[in-house]
């Protein structure tokens, strides 16, 4: 039995995702780094980002940041996963963007993002801590049903 598999046998469901995210952690050797990661564990980890920084800050705090070089990536996480109506709310992020692709660049994403209309952050911020798409369960079936993939 893998760690994952031994993960998802956890009582709580975030406890499950926080340990599946130490397993996954443990690949990435610095921040940003995704290269030892196969599609499956960079999905969980896209997702993980994505939460994180939406959770604490919003959009646009998503956008400010490095985190936002994975704008593309994180989307197709979403996709991956079953979670639509995040995917939606991300792709009219993308939309209120103006620029798409999103830029990998940080300096140059900053640059679009001081021009923006700050109220249509604010509409999907709040969209999105309304929405009641349930994401750790898509998650963790995603990682039961590719459990193969995962350690």
């Amino acid at each position: 039995m893998t760690s994952t598999e031994i993960a998802l046998l956890l009582n709580n469901d975030l406890e499950k995702i926080t340990r599946i995210g130490e397993i996954i952690g443990k690949k990435i050797p610095e921040r940003d780094v995704f290269t030892a990661l196969n599609d499956y564990e960079k999905t969980f980890i896209y997702i993980d980002i994505f939460e994180n920084h939406t959770t604490n800050g919003g959009f646009e705090e998503f956008f400010w940041n490095s985190s936002g070089q994975f704008s593309h990536e994180i989307l197709a996480a979403y996709e991956a996963v079953g979670a639509t109506k995040t995917a939606t709310l991300i792709y009219n992020a993308f939309t209120e963007f103006g620029e798409i692709p999103i830029p990998k660049d940080n300096a140059f994403r900053k640059k679009i993002l001081t021009e923006l209309n700050s109220d249509a952050w604010e509409t999907l911020d709040q969209a999105f801590y309304k929405s009641k798409e349930a994401i750790v369960p898509l998650v963790l079936n995603f990682v039961a049903k590719n459990s193969a993939h995962f350690d």
